[in-house]
Formats: structure tokens, C-alpha cells, sequence
């Protein structure tokens, strides 16, 4: 498990100071902690909305991630408390740090390059379109790491290159704002102070003496 750690140390302090005031503290972290888990849930929706680079079918990439999305779950402590939220996909972490993706169980990866390709398996590519893949030729002879297929009789496309590894660029994108994040979860956090000490006026006014 990795920890990614969205609340920057101000907010934290803010947040500590609503924490001691509140007559409810533990409460007022799973309000807080919900609205955190909306927050990353709108911001993975939000980016599934776009369109694909390629064009084509949609893989629903981030609908999947704002899917994964756990309830937040409430750690006390003496020493600490905080509220914990799971986000379940394993392909999330990939999109945060980048990397290096390497084949594992095939023999090279297959990078879709035409929007009927994207978002499918060469057996699922096949299997849909009845387009029959192949490799292309190279001109001085051997074979190239191009998957192609005939959608027509009169012309050939490619439709997969084949590698043996591909360097992802970590997404800036893949985590919402900072800013915006705290900026929600701060006024949340706030909102929760703010009933109470309503409830609170309320409640002295219907007390008689």
C-alpha cells in the first residue's frame, strides 16, 4: 500500500483547530472524510468526460478509478487521527508516478494507433471487427513490429505496433487540484463547527431559568 498524502500542512493545522473545537471531533472527520472521497470522485469523472486522444470507443479509463473510490475509514489514536480513503485501482498508480510497463505474459506489448483499435485486446479487436491482424513486412525483408489488418479489400491499416516495453509519463492530472482539494475539505470542516455552534445558540434559547 502507498500513501498519498492530498492535505498540504496549513489545511492540516486549520483542521486541527476545528478538530479541538468541536464537541464531536470523530464525527466532524467522516463528514470531512466523505466529502474528500466526493471530491476525488468528481475530479476522476471529470476526466473520463474528455475525449479519448485517439478517438474511437471509450475504455471509461476513470470511471473505473472514481468507481474504486472506498468509503473513508476513520483512524484514531492518541497520538493521530485521520480519516484513510482507498482508491482500489491498481492501474491508479501508474497514472500518479509513471513508470516503466513491461510485457509480462505476451511477448511485447500492443499500443493501439487507430480509434478502432483503442481500448481493445488484438483478440477482442478481432473477434468484434472480423478483421484479421497481421505483421507487415519491412521493404528489405524480416518482419516489423506492425500489426495491420485489411477493413477493406483495396487498402491495409495499422492498427497495433508491438513493443517490448513503453516509458509512461507520470499524469499531473491524475490527483485533483491541491488548492481546490483543501479548499474542500477545509469548508467542510468548517460547515461542521458552524451547525454545531448553531445548534448550540438554539438550544440556549429554548432553555428557561
Amino acid at each position: 500500500m502507498i500513501d498519498i498524502t492530498l492535505v498540504d500542512h496549513d489545511t492540516a493545522q486549520d483542521l486541527g483547530r476545528i478538530y479541538d473545537r468541536v464537541r464531536n471531533p470523530v464525527g466532524m472527520l467522516k463528514v470531512v472524510g466523505r466529502r474528500a472521497s466526493n471530491e476525488l470522485k468528481t475530479h476522476f469523472r471529470s476526466r473520463n468526460s474528455r475525449p479519448n486522444k485517439l478517438g474511437g470507443r471509450r475504455s471509461n479509463f476513470w470511471r473505473q478509478v472514481a468507481d474504486s473510490v472506498g468509503n473513508p475509514i476513520y483512524e484514531g489514536g492518541d497520538a493521530l487521527s485521520r480519516v484513510r480513503i482507498s482508491i482500489n485501482d491498481p492501474r491508479f498508480l501508474q497514472k500518479v508516478f509513471g513508470g516503466t510497463i513491461r510485457a509480462k505474459n505476451a511477448d511485447a506489448l500492443t499500443i493501439p494507433v487507430d480509434p478502432l483499435s483503442y481500448g481493445r485486446t488484438v483478440a477482442v479487436f478481432q473477434q468484434t471487427t472480423g478483421i484479421q491482424l497481421f505483421l507487415l513486412k519491412k521493404k528489405g525483408g524480416g518482419i516489423s513490429n506492425l500489426l495491420a489488418g485489411f477493413p477493406n479489400a483495396k487498402q491495409f491499416k495499422v492498427y497495433y505496433v508491438l513493443v517490448k516495453e513503453v516509458d509512461q509519463d507520470k499524469d499531473p492530472e491524475a490527483l485533483p487540484p491541491r488548492a481546490k482539494f483543501n479548499a474542500a475539505i477545509l469548508d467542510e470542516g468548517q460547515q461542521y463547527l458552524d451547525r454545531e455552534i448553531i445548534r448550540g445558540k438554539s438550544g440556549q434559547g429554548n432553555t428557561t431559568n
